[in-house]
């Protein structure tokens, strides 16, 4: 974790549910007992899945476009940063500079995770967004407490 509260991403997992919908899961480290977990649209998550080399389309991404357009200038990415929530919305910052001048453009979190991953660079998490993994004493509890309500 860095002075501003952020934490740096060590594992970007991704799982497609049929009735939870696509999930972008990141942690610290495959160990770390806290997490940061977002739902995605289909055309992100098959970025994301791509830049992990889980698939290869045929054609490019609308986010291969943009990296091919932005090879061409003298851009260098930086870090994305997933830095707050507001009503039920994530946010994001994707952290670039040109001739030496550093900018911060407001991204989707997903769209970040993507260039993050193509580009190689680090992504950041506020620890306030993190969720923690239940406990099997607490996954018991919830069980117990959810077996007792009476709908």
């Amino acid at each position: 974790m860095n002075d501003k509260g952020m934490v740096n991403i060590g594992v970007v997992h991704i799982e497609s549910d049929p009735n939870r919908g696509n999930m972008v899961i990141l942690k610290e480290d495959e160990n770390a007992e806290r997490y940061f977990l977002m739902f995605v649209g289909d055309a992100e998550f098959a970025a994301i899945a791509k830049e992990k080399g889980l698939v290869e389309p045929r054609r490019p991404l609308t986010h291969d476009l943009y990296l091919a357009i932005m090879d061409e200038l003298d851009i260098e990415f930086k870090r994305v940063e997933i830095f707050d929530m507001r009503q039920d919305t994530y946010y994001a910052n994707v952290v670039f500079s040109t001739k030496d001048v550093e900018h911060s453009i407001d991204s989707r979190p997903s769209d970040g995770v993507a260039l993050a991953l193509n580009r190689k660079i680090p992504i950041l998490v506020n620890e306030k967004l993190f969720r923690r993994q239940l406990t099997e004493q607490e996954i018991k509890e919830y069980e117990g407490l959810v077996k007792s309500i009476k709908f």
